[in-house]
């Protein structure tokens, strides 16, 4: 498919707020489709049919892929008749509510000449990339420590987000995406150890990986701190080595903050363009990705089959 791909966009806030605003940006992505459930004073091009209904929006024929940034108790029922449809996919993350649906999505695929990306950013952020490509092979790892507390407003906040069970929780919203940068990085990992606040929904948790190549540990602090306490919002990667030590680090406290990359405390790497949110560069990287998949029809990552290693995980620890 080498002429323009005709997207249809599922979901308000993420899809049309920040996806939307990519796609704008790929040439050879033509948007011709919305579906909200509300659209309230929404104004758009009158090239762009809108539906409420995604079932209707699925059975315009000129649609040959669909960003599905709806909750995600929604997913596994689009990505099925999207499937049926021989519709392409580009699916926000979690790819789906649980490990057993996602289980059903690779089932689906079986035999299909499909292309799927599901959206796990941090890959493809800038500091990361350059740790990975001029850094990570230098090194000599002994242990990783990451620390990352979030403070969380509930104004104008979607509620499935505060529930595991809903796709959201901490596992589906914060630790999925550690689970997958640390594989990226550095190779597959086994579960040592898991403490957690004993709530459905924790608040809390500590994990302990331990790395199967290299047999180095893995700590993982996470926190949602209070409205009232007076610790900062943070996400530090600190990367211990027989020599120097590097960190990943960003301050969490708006989607402006940019991550950096350090070498003994001292910043080596800084992005380029620190006023945008966080998440627009990695997008992008996504979606083109996507674009390349579908016109030269290649696999790229991640995708269905990287989100189900990550809900394998989810699933372990969401058992201990």
């Amino acid at each position: 498919m080498k002429k323009k791909i005709n997207i249809g966009i599922i979901g308000k806030n993420f899809g049309y707020k920040l996806i939307f605003s990519v796609i704008k940006k790929i040439k050879k992505f033509n948007t011709i489709a919305f579906c909200f459930k509300n659209y309230g004073d929404f104004k758009t091009n009158k090239k762009i049919k809108t539906y409420t209904d995604w079932k209707k929006m699925l059975q315009n024929k000129d649609i040959n892929a669909i960003i599905i940034s709806s909750p995600p108790e929604t997913h596994l029922k689009i990505i099925r008749a999207a499937i049926k449809k021989k519709i392409h996919i580009f699916c926000e993350k979690p790819a789906t509510k649980s490990y057993k649906q996602i289980t059903q999505v690779i089932n689906l695929l079986k035999n299909k000449r499909l292309f799927h990306i599901v959206n796990y950013e941090f890959p493809q952020i800038a500091a990361f990339k350059f740790f990975k490509k001029n850094i990570l092979k230098k090194i000599y790892i002994k242990k990783i420590q990451i620390n990352w507390n979030i403070r969380i407003s509930q104004q104008k906040r979607s509620s499935w987000k505060n529930f595991h069970h809903k796709g959201g929780g901490i596992f589906y919203n914060y630790i999925c995406h550690s689970i997958y940068y640390l594989q990226d990085l550095f190779g597959d990992f086994t579960i040592e150890k898991l403490d957690k606040n004993r709530k459905k929904n924790p608040t809390t948790m500590n994990i302990q990986f331990r790395n199967i190549k290299k047999n180095f540990i893995i700590h993982v602090n996470f926190k949602i701190l209070s409205l009232k306490s007076r610790q900062k919002p943070i996400h530090q990667i600190k990367i211990f080595t027989n020599n120097k030590n590097f960190e990943l680090f960003s301050k969490t406290e708006s989607l402006n903050n940019q991550f950096v990359l350090k070498k003994s405390n001292k910043v080596i790497f800084r992005p380029v363009n620190e006023k945008k949110d966080f998440r627009f560069y990695p997008v992008f990287e996504n979606l083109k990705n996507f674009q390349k998949s579908i016109n030269e029809k290649k696999i790229f990552k991640p995708n269905f089959f990287d989100a189900k290693k990550v809900h394998t995980f989810i699933n372990k620890l969401s058992l201990i």
